[in-house]
């Protein structure tokens, strides 16, 4: 297994899945309901992670195999959902559990539409 270059792809999708989290700023800020400091943090937070990951090994550029990006695939899955969990435990509207928050993230990027929320009319618009 090609480890930096794992390691290399998904500092760059951490990166890149942090952006995601401009909207949400928006909407906040649109709605004012304060919550776009948790969303810029968590942006941050993730971006620079995905930098860490990323900068020791960016010239890493190796051949993978199928089974690296079978690799690659579960664990950017798992880092996705990890990632997607971060403003839902900060968020202090929420009150969550990490695993809540984890079973919102998956649900959220699955589409599934499972949840374990209750009063969604009275949360903040950024969140939902």
């Amino acid at each position: 297994m090609q480890i930096q270059t794992t390691l290399r792809i998904l500092g760059l999708l951490l990166m890149v899945f942090s952006l995601t989290l401009l909207p949400p700023i928006g909407v906040s800020f649109l709605y004012a309901d304060e919550q776009q400091f948790l969303f810029a943090i968590a942006l941050v937070s993730l971006f620079v992670i995905g930098l860490l990951a990323w900068f020791p090994v960016r010239k890493s550029k190796k051949e993978l195999r199928i089974r690296d990006g079978f690799v690659i695939t579960t664990l950017f899955w798992v880092v996705i959902c990890s990632a997607g969990a971060v403003p839902l435990l900060f968020a202090n509207a929420l009150n969550m559990s990490f695993i809540d928050a984890i079973f919102e993230s998956v649900s959220g990027l699955t589409t599934t539409g499972a949840t374990v929320l209750t009063n969604l009319e009275s949360l903040p618009k950024s969140i939902l």
